[in-house]
């Protein structure tokens, strides 16, 4: 059941992935204002998430044992790819390949994906153990901003 709980998770990220690159398939200009205003967006991203983080942290009300508990979640929380180039697949790259080739592709980068929510989840269960059950509340409810604009009470918007 595990395994196909699993296959039906690739099959969805795949087919996803697919959507995005039919979507960014498509030949477009992009002036290079276009393109300072993309990095702007991705830096507005990484900064609100940072902002979450803090709201939470604060809401949380750690002590100090706590604390670099929390360091710890965070820093796992946060770590990844190093560039856009790592986090995103080379679509331009992909459509030269054979239609098989390509999902074998995208199938590779949905398997990464799985082990890096994997990592986070583990951490994030870790952490979870040292808070009290008041704390697990607030967590539950202010965690929900990790993923694709899902945005929890301090994402924004």
């Amino acid at each position: 059941m595990k395994q196909l709980s699993k296959t039906a998770l690739l099959l969805l990220s795949l087919s996803g992935l697919m959507t995005a690159h039919a979507v960014s398939a498509e030949p477009v200009n992009t002036p290079a204002s276009n393109q300072s205003v993309s990095a702007a967006k991705k830096c507005d991203r990484k900064a609100r998430k940072e902002k979450c983080l803090e709201a939470l942290k604060s809401d949380l009300k750690l002590n100090e044992n706590q604390a670099a508990a929390w360091t710890d979640w965070a820093d796992k929380i946060k770590g990844g790819p190093k560039n856009e180039e790592e986090k995103h697949p080379d679509f331009k790259s992909l459509a030269n390949l054979p239609a098989p080739e390509r999902m074998e592709k995208m199938l590779e980068f949905s398997k990464e994906h799985i082990v890096r929510q994997e990592a986070r989840l583990a951490a994030t269960k870790i952490f979870y153990e040292t808070l009290t059950p008041e704390q697990r509340t607030i967590f539950d409810k202010g965690f929900n901003f990790e993923h694709h604009g899902h945005r929890g009470k301090h994402g924004g918007k």
